[in-house]
C-alpha cells in the first residue's frame, strides 16, 4: 500500500499543519510517512504546499511523483505549486474556479463555508482533512481524530475534530 497526497493552498490555511496531521496520524497507525513542505517568503498569502507520502513499506525518495490525492484550497497554490495530473482533485469550490489540473475524478467542497458554519474559515483545512478520510482508505477517520486530540492545542481541540467530522459527513452525504 503507498499513497501520495499534495495539499496546496496559500500560507494561513493550515496548508503545513494539515500535512503533518496526516503524516503523524499514519505513524501512529504503524505506517511509514514523509512530509515535504513547500512555501514562499510570504507569511501570509503566498502558494504553500505540502506533500505527503504514506505507505507500509520504507520510503526512500520523499518527493511525490505519481498522486493520488492533489488537495487544493487555494488557486494560487494549485498554480504555482501543484502537479498537474492526479487521480483525485478535490477542490475548495469557491476559491478554486480554474485549473489546469487533469484528473480522473474532481471533487469539489464548499470547505470554506463547512468551516464557517462551525466558527471560523480557518477551519476549512481540518474539514478537507476529513474529506479525505472519507475518499481514502488509507487513514481511518478515527485515527484521524485521535491525532488531532494529540496535536491540537486544546484552545482548538473541539473546533478541529468537529471541522475532521463535518468534511466526512460531507463526503457521505454527496455519495462518494
Amino acid at each position: 500500500m503507498r499513497e501520495e497526497i499534495f495539499i496546496t493552498g496559500i500560507g494561513g490555511q493550515g496548508i503545513a499543519l494539515a500535512g503533518e496531521i496526516l503524516a503523524k496520524t499514519a505513524m501512529h497507525n504503524n505506517m511509514y510517512a514523509v512530509v515535504t513542505k513547500f512555501y514562499g517568503a510570504e507569511v501570509r498569502g503566498g502558494a504553500a504546499s505540502s506533500g505527503i507520502i504514506i505507505s507500509d513499506k520504507k520510503i526512500y525518495f520523499q518527493f511525490v511523483r505519481n498522486l493520488d490525492f492533489l488537495i487544493a484550497l487555494h488557486e494560487k497554490g494549485l498554480r504555482e505549486h501543484a502537479p498537474k495530473k492526479t487521480k483525485h482533485l478535490v477542490i475548495e469550490e469557491d476559491m478554486i474556479k480554474n485549473h489546469t489540473v487533469s484528473a480522473e475524478k474532481i471533487i469539489k467542497i464548499p470547505a470554506i463555508r463547512i468551516a464557517e458554519g462551525i466558527g471560523s474559515s480557518l477551519l476549512a483545512n481540518m474539514v478537507m482533512l476529513g474529506a479525505y478520510a472519507k475518499l481514502s482508505d488509507v487513514l481511518p477517520i478515527q485515527a484521524l481524530v485521535e491525532t488531532v486530540k494529540k496535536e491540537s492545542p486544546r484552545k482548538y481541540l473541539e473546533l478541529n475534530i468537529r471541522a475532521i467530522l463535518e468534511g466526512y459527513r460531507f463526503i457521505e452525504h454527496i455519495g462518494i
